[in-house]
């Protein structure tokens, strides 16, 4: 993976890096690793064919790009919109509203973490193993210094709660049929899903209603 593209993505919001990275991440959301046309990406990106590599070489390079800015964007953006309270619940509330506002102002989170799951073992990429272990490892953390008498098996329980978060997010279809609109765009929805994440929250963190 090209570093000094990412970094310029990160640098340059407009430039043709975070263009080809915008595309990119719609179009493996769409379509995952196996469909995706790099040549889609460009098309979208509005860039030469030859820019996506020159900026991020190939197409699995793409693939890590885009995995590595979706786990900076999941810490930085729990970590702007965490704000500790002086009880448990206030806690899980705050973690399940930074959480919910992230996946909801970025749908494509939710299909890629989807895709990830479902790719080829050979695009399991080392680095990205990494990243997400240490992002497992970043709200392991945060869970436990903000929470630090909480007597659960913390790994487990977040597995557990970002399994719900994921799930509920993807089924879009659900949300229409059961919440009375998709969460994307309907706030009652949205509003409900909250909710109920929150006290299926206060249940895994053991948190007194």
């Amino acid at each position: 993976m090209r570093q000094a593209a990412r970094k310029r993505a990160r640098e340059e919001p407009r430039g043709t890096a975070t263009r080809i990275l915008d595309a990119a991440e719609a179009v493996f959301a769409e379509h995952g690793y196996g469909a995706a046309s790099t040549r889609e990406m460009a098309r979208r990106a509005d860039v030469p064919f030859g820019a996506l590599h020159y900026h991020f070489g190939s197409k699995k390079q793409l693939w890590e790009a885009v995995l590595k800015r979706l786990g900076d964007r999941t810490r930085e953006t729990i970590m702007q919109n965490l704000r500790p309270g002086t009880t448990r619940r206030e806690l899980a509330d705050n973690l399940v509203d930074s959480f919910l506002d992230l996946l909801v102002a970025h749908p494509d989170t939710v299909r890629l973490a989807y895709w990830a799951c479902l790719a080829r073992p050979e695009l399991h990429l080392e680095s990205v193993r990494k990243m997400f272990g240490e992002l497992g490892q970043f709200g392991i953390g945060i869970v436990r210094d903000t929470m630090p008498d909480v007597k659960i098996d913390v790994p487990a329980a977040l597995f557990v709660i970002s399994n719900a978060f994921i799930a509920s997010l993807a089924d879009v279809d659900g949300q229409e049929s059961m919440l009375g609109g998709s969460v994307y765009t309907s706030r009652s929805a949205r509003d409900r899903l909250r909710a109920q994440l929150k006290r299926f929250a206060y249940l895994v963190f053991n948190v007194a209603v």
